[in-house]
């Protein structure tokens, strides 16, 4: 009964985003989509986000990257989309230094845009580089704080770092502090203040 549902709703988006595409000029068919919130497969420029999907889960990396790239040269218009494109291409071939440059730069030439954020700190959490995820999470919530995978990417972090310190801390060949060490130190300071 559930993928009788989906592909009822399937072909009905499939025949909305035809007739949508017979009304309106490419671009204004992916703003509309976006701005509705139709969660429409509407091609960026000239390129079907789903063949771009097949080539990626196929390996086609390089053909990928042929296809967007020749998009991007014959492309009047600012090319966010493509870019974004194009670091996701790169970031699935596994070459994490040149996606981790590529979000770097959508990040800084398009600071408004919270997706290169929210992969960039995929990034940083795959390599356990925690703090500078959350950082860049937090970063594109300002970007736009209704952002909901940006609010559960955090979460997951949060959860992560909660886990390595109480790991920490339960660990037995971890020596426990000292209960007078702080107040030495506290004891320390005023021995200080009162000589000078």
């Amino acid at each position: 009964m559930l993928s009788d549902l989906k592909s009822r709703a399937d072909g009905c988006t499939a025949s909305l985003t035809i007739r949508l595409r017979q009304i309106f000029p490419r671009n204004t068919v992916a703003a509309l989509a976006v701005a509705l919130g139709l969660g429409l497969t509407v091609p960026a420029y000239g390129i079907d986000p789903q063949t771009l999907e097949t080539m990626i889960s196929e390996g086609k990396y390089e053909a990928a990257l042929k296809r967007i790239d020749a998009e991007m040269a014959t492309s009047a218009t600012d090319s966010v989309d493509l870019l974004f494109l194009r670091a996701r291409v790169v970031d699935a071939s596994g070459n994490t230094s040149q996606a981790e440059h590529a979000y770097r730069e959508l990040i800084t030439r398009y600071p408004a845009r919270p997706e290169p954020y929210n992969n960039l700190a995929r990034i940083y959490s795959s390599q356990g580089k925690l703090d500078q995820a959350s950082s860049l999470l937090r970063a594109g919530l300002y970007t736009h704080p209704s952002y909901r995978v940006l609010f559960d990417n955090l979460t997951r972090i949060y959860a992560e770092q909660a886990a390595r310190s109480l790991s920490a801390a339960l660990q037995s060949n971890v020596p426990k502090p000292d209960s007078q060490q702080p107040m030495e130190t506290l004891t320390e300071v005023r021995a200080l203040s009162r000589t000078h």
